[in-house]
This record gives C-alpha cells, structure tokens and sequence, in this order.
C-alpha cells in the first residue's frame, strides 16, 4: 500500500564507505545519523543496513518521506545528509521493489553479504 502521490521513497549510500574500519564507530556514525534526523519524525521513516562481516562496511539506507522530494528542511537542518548519495526509488521496476522488500525485512545474506546490523528511524 504505497501512495507515490503522497509519499517518495529514497535509497541513501554512505559516500565514504572505505573508511567504515571499524565495526562500533561505523554503528555510531549511523546511529548519530538517525539522533540528528529527529527533526523529521513526523515526516520520515527509514531503514538504515550495515552491511558486511569484514572491514569495510558498506552502510546503506532506505527512506520514506512525506511528499514527492526530501523535505527542503531536512536537508538544510541535517548536515548529515550530504554525506550520502541519494537516490529516488522506482517501485515500478521489480529489481527496485525486490531490493525495497529485502531492505526493509533485513533480508540476510544481503546482496551477498552478512549483515552486521539494521537500524529503524520510526
């Protein structure tokens, strides 16, 4: 039941994944990242993965946000958001919509690797 209408859903890529070495700080890089993103709780839901067994660690997201774009406060508000490249998800083509499902089921192994761990912006 998804309204693109009323609502966008978006992937988000850490741009510097090379530098997630290690496994706690990576953790606290998104989970400061999902602290500053309060602001849009009324807005926003989102599935954060980080993803691998090994170093590095690739983080990936998925968003639901109100409206047809990211809302413009949330980018000016949250700095973080600069740091990931962001990409409009299309439901309408199944690789995208199977990828969406895995994300937000914490499907494991993820694309091929292990998951070390989700995190839920609610």
């Amino acid at each position: 039941m998804y309204d693109p209408e009323g609502y966008s859903l978006w992937f988000c890529d850490y741009k510097y994944n090379d530098e997630n070495t290690v496994s706690f700080v990576t953790l606290n890089k998104v989970g400061g990242f999902l602290q500053r993103m309060d602001l849009c709780r009324k807005y926003a839901f989102g599935k954060m993965l980080i993803i691998g067994s090994n170093p590095p660690y690739k983080v990936r997201g998925l968003w639901l946000f109100r409206g047809t774009e990211i809302p413009p406060f949330v980018l000016e508000e949250c700095y973080d958001m600069e740091l990931y490249e962001w990409k409009k998800a299309d439901i309408s083509d199944e690789a995208q919509k199977e990828l969406v499902n895995a994300m937000i089921e914490d499907q494991e192994p993820f694309e091929g690797e292990a998951l070390l761990d989700a995190k839920c912006f609610k």
